[in-house]
């Protein structure tokens, strides 16, 4: 028992003077400074071996092979450069390849300075003069009347496609009121845009090219047609055709109305209930017989109507109703059989039909002079009469499709 040298504590077991618990506090002290010693001599004898090994890499050739061959694989300066300047050249080429294809794509969708209907109808009259040629037919020629012109605008203005039109007629009516005299057959074209964005340029339409497109598809893609416009383009009896052209940025209608003007009219009237027809037929020709077929009367019809009602949206047309027939007074003793007053059998290609008939007397002996009453048609509704022609070798054509309700 002592007094501790460290503590002083008094009464207390030493060892060397000192007590038991200033032994344990010193052992602890010298373990946490060993620990300290030994992890700074960890790191510095790390890093004085990074140093020692670099300086002998540095003063070896092993580093001075292994920067060569660095060196070596890395391109200089200048051919650096060049392939940049090579790299630039060809994106360069590129860009103002890829700028001009633009250039020219846009340059073709811009609007094209329109066309005078004149040039238009000139280069039509041609497409469809080759056609024929081709078949081993006469040319037609341009007529003036604007039946066909009527007909493209008022289904452009009204955006429907349908051989009817918007004052619910067909295209012999339209022909009628607009002075045409002979007898006629429609065609009709109709072409929609699809443009980028739904947004086409002015114009954008080639109106050469379409009306060559449209011709093409008439004449030789038709069999869904059964060849009805082939057929229409290359008749040997036409002598006449009016066209119809009219167009925007989003639709292209080409119409061709082909004319039979094979008698030279002086006087188409009618009197009352009195039909005059005076005029000249070709050398060899006769008056066959006047057939009458009727239609319902005129009336409003929107584009709506004549894209989605029938008939107007058959995508052909008709005569109309059968509604009668006048034929040459018989000579003396000689009748036409009656299926009932007034009425004769007539055969066609849907059979028998008992009709209204009359008969007529030609006053001319090498033309046509005659003057029929045709009250009995005169009723409700619109009555258009197709004369009939022979020729000299016995065929029938007709000679007109006039409608009587509008006849000046």
């Amino acid at each position: 028992m002592g007094t501790c040298s460290i503590c002083k504590k008094d009464n207390v077991d030493t060892i060397s003077g000192v007590c038991g618990d200033c032994i344990g506090k010193n052992r602890t002290k010298n373990s946490q400074n060993r620990r300290t010693v030994k992890i700074a001599v960890i790191i510095v004898i790390c890093a004085v071996g990074l140093y020692n090994g670099l300086g002998y890499l540095a003063n070896s050739d092993i580093l001075q092979n292994t920067v060569s061959n660095i060196s070596d694989k890395i391109p200089d300066t200048k051919t650096i450069t060049n392939q940049v300047a090579k790299t630039t050249g060809t994106i360069m080429n590129a860009s103002s390849s890829i700028s001009q294809s633009v250039q020219s794509t846009t340059e073709s969708l811009k609007p094209k300075p329109p066309s005078t209907k004149e040039e238009l109808y000139q280069y039509a009259l041609q497409v469809i003069n080759k056609d024929r040629k081709s078949h081993g037919v006469a040319p037609v020629i341009l007529s003036d009347t604007p039946s066909a012109q009527n007909h493209a605008d008022d289904m452009l203005n009204a955006k429907y496609f349908s051989h009817w039109n918007t004052n619910g007629v067909k295209p012999y009516v339209t022909y009628t009121k607009l002075g045409g005299k002979g007898d006629i057959a429609e065609n009709i074209s109709y072409v929609e845009a699809h443009c980028l964005s739904g947004n086409c340029y002015f114009n954008s339409f080639d109106p050469f090219k379409q009306i060559n497109g449209s011709e093409y598809r008439m004449m030789y893609d038709d069999a869904k047609s059964n060849w009805g416009h082939r057929d229409n383009i290359i008749d040997p009896n036409h002598t006449h055709v009016n066209l119809g052209i009219s167009y925007d940025n989003e639709r292209f209608y080409f119409v061709e109305n082909f004319e039979n003007n094979i008698v030279n009219w002086d006087n188409m009237q009618m009197i009352g209930n009195q039909l005059h027809l005076v005029g000249e037929i070709p050398s060899g020709y006769s008056v066959q017989q006047i057939e009458i077929f009727s239609d319902p009367s005129p009336k409003v019809l929107n584009g709506q109507d004549l894209d989605s009602l029938a008939p107007y949206n058959a995508g052909h047309y008709d005569q109309g109703d059968f509604a009668g027939i006048i034929v040459p007074h018989l000579g003396a003793g000689y009748y036409y059989p009656e299926c009932a007053k007034g009425k004769t059998t007539i055969s066609s290609s849907t059979g028998q039909q008992c009709i209204d008939y009359t008969t007529f007397v030609n006053t001319s002996s090498n033309g046509i002079d005659i003057s029929v009453d045709v009250s009995k048609w005169m009723g409700s509704g619109l009555h258009t009469i197709y004369v009939d022609l022979k020729k000299p070798n016995g065929e029938q054509v007709g000679a007109t499709s006039l409608t009587l309700e509008y006849l000046k």
